[in-house]
């Protein structure tokens, strides 16, 4: 669900400065039991993730003053050292919620971030990020699976090649670039211009995309059809209609390949 309204709301609560859009002024998204597992499991639709650097949660619409049902991170910083890096530049939360509104306005769908909060301070260490839900979507991994023709199969990797020729058109580089990290809804055709990008965290707008980065993304794209101790399916012509809708000729596609296939050496696993 999209909120039609783009106003920005700024206010300080406990701490934090917090930018949302107006229907998000009234979230209290500060009151999360972050710290306290068994109520924060208690008070949210479901816990993500919970790892050193991040914790993730779902909270359903009208949980804690929210309009939709959204997704919640909260980054914080590990060590001192971590912290002390971190003086001066964007928090986090701040990196995605840019990248974020960057990528929309040149055209790629991405879950709009809502609100956001960041400790006061050169140094805080947490900072905080909302970002509207997609109900009942699935990655593209998961179309894949239950694609039952070749025509299906071909029409997904078309879809997915020219989605990531238009990230890479655009200047973008996803350092953590899979199948699970693009998402559809199911009852929509397999088309560039229905699938989101998520956790762009770690991403960028790079002064030159280079050929190896750009390599790097097909070569993860490609191994998500391709897990360990598991068969998907995925064949070398699979991965050749790919590169081909990616690059959009024969020749440029062989070129592909070969990157593909050096970076596959480096990293031990050639597809």
């Amino acid at each position: 669900m999209s909120l039609d309204t783009n106003t920005w709301v700024e206010l300080d609560a406990s701490g934090y400065h917090i930018r949302a859009l107006a229907p998000f002024k009234r979230f209290r998204g500060l009151e999360i039991p972050w710290d306290v597992p068994e109520d924060l499991i208690e008070d949210t639709e479901r816990v993500v993730k919970m790892s050193r650097s991040r914790t993730v949660v779902k909270l359903a619409a009208g949980q804690y003053g929210l309009p939709v049902e959204v997704y919640v991170k909260r980054y914080y910083l590990r060590t001192w050292f971590r912290v002390l890096l971190r003086t001066g530049r964007k928090t986090r939360a701040r990196e995605e919620f840019d990248l974020g509104w960057r990528l929309m306005a040149k055209g790629v769908k991405t879950p709009r971030p809502v609100w956001l909060a960041e400790a006061k301070g050169s140094v805080g260490p947490y900072s905080l990020l909302a970002t509207e839900a997609l109900p009942d979507v699935e990655s593209a991994v998961e179309r894949w699976l239950r694609c039952e023709t070749e025509r299906q199969r071909h029409e997904l990797l078309t879809a997915l090649g020219q989605f990531t020729g238009r990230l890479h058109d655009i200047g973008f580089y996803h350092d953590d670039y899979k199948a699970g990290h693009l998402l559809i809804f199911p009852e929509r055709p397999s088309l560039p211009k229905e699938l989101y990008l998520i956790d762009l965290l770690g991403g960028s707008f790079p002064p030159v995309l280079s050929r190896y980065r750009r390599a790097k993304n097909l070569y993860q794209m490609l191994r998500s059809f391709t897990p360990k101790r598991k068969n998907f399916g995925f064949t070398r012509e699979h991965r050749d209609a790919f590169l081909m809708a990616y690059s959009g000729s024969t020749m440029d596609a062989l070129a592909w390949a070969k990157w593909v296939t050096h970076i596959g050496r480096l990293k031990g696993r050639v597809i």
